[in-house]
C-alpha cells in the first residue's frame, strides 16, 4: 500500500449544499476486520451493483457506481436514503471532474436541496476539493431511520472508501 494509499480525506456537506469540513482518515484508525469485509463486498459484487448486505445488516443497501477511480454511493435503510457520496481516488482528474459534476447536478434536483439551499449553487464547493483520494459525504436526516442505523451507515460507508482507495493501489 502507497503512502498516499494509508489515509483518505473526509468533507461532509449538509443537505443545504454548505461544507462542514475537511477531515484526513488514517487506514490504521479503521477496523481491519470491516476493511476486509467491505472490500470482498466491493470485489464481489464488481464496479456497478445494488445489492443488500447480509446478516443482521441486511436491512442495510448499497447502490454503487464506479469507474476510473471515481465512484457515486447511496446507502439506504429498509429502502431510505441516509447518505449519499462520491469517492475520487486522484487518478483520473477528468474523470472524476465528470462523476462530481454529475453528483452535484443531481444533488441539486432533489426538492430537500432546494429548500434548504443558502447559496444559488449548493454543492459548488464540491468541485473546488483538490485533496486526494476524497470522500465527499452528504448525511441524509430521515427521523424514521434510528440513529444506530445511523452510526451503522456511517461506519460502512467509512470502510467501503477506505475498501475503494486501497483496491489496486
Amino acid at each position: 500500500m502507497s503512502n498516499r494509499a494509508a489515509g483518505f480525506f473526509v468533507a461532509p456537506f449538509g443537505t443545504d449544499g454548505e461544507p462542514e469540513g475537511l477531515d484526513r482518515w488514517e487506514l490504521s484508525e479503521l477496523s481491519h476486520k470491516w476493511l476486509t469485509i467491505c472490500g470482498e463486498f466491493l470485489e464481489h459484487y464488481g464496479d456497478c451493483f445494488d445489492a443488500a448486505w447480509s446478516g443482521p445488516l441486511s436491512h442495510i443497501e448499497t447502490r454503487f457506481t464506479s469507474a476510473a477511480g471515481a465512484a457515486l454511493v447511496t446507502f439506504r435503510v429498509r429502502g431510505r436514503p441516509v447518505s449519499i457520496s462520491a469517492l475520487a481516488k486522484g487518478q483520473s482528474p477528468q474523470a472524476e471532474s465528470e462523476v462530481l459534476n454529475m453528483f452535484v447536478e443531481s444533488l441539486r434536483r432533489i426538492n430537500l436541496v432546494k429548500a434548504a439551499a443558502t447559496s444559488p449553487e449548493p454543492f459548488q464547493k464540491v468541485l473546488n476539493i483538490e485533496e486526494r483520494p476524497l470522500m465527499i459525504v452528504v448525511p441524509w436526516p430521515d427521523a424514521e431511520v434510528s440513529d444506530q442505523d445511523h452510526e451503522l451507515v456511517r461506519e460502512l460507508e467509512l470502510h467501503t472508501a477506505g475498501a475503494f482507495f486501497t483496491k489496486d493501489s
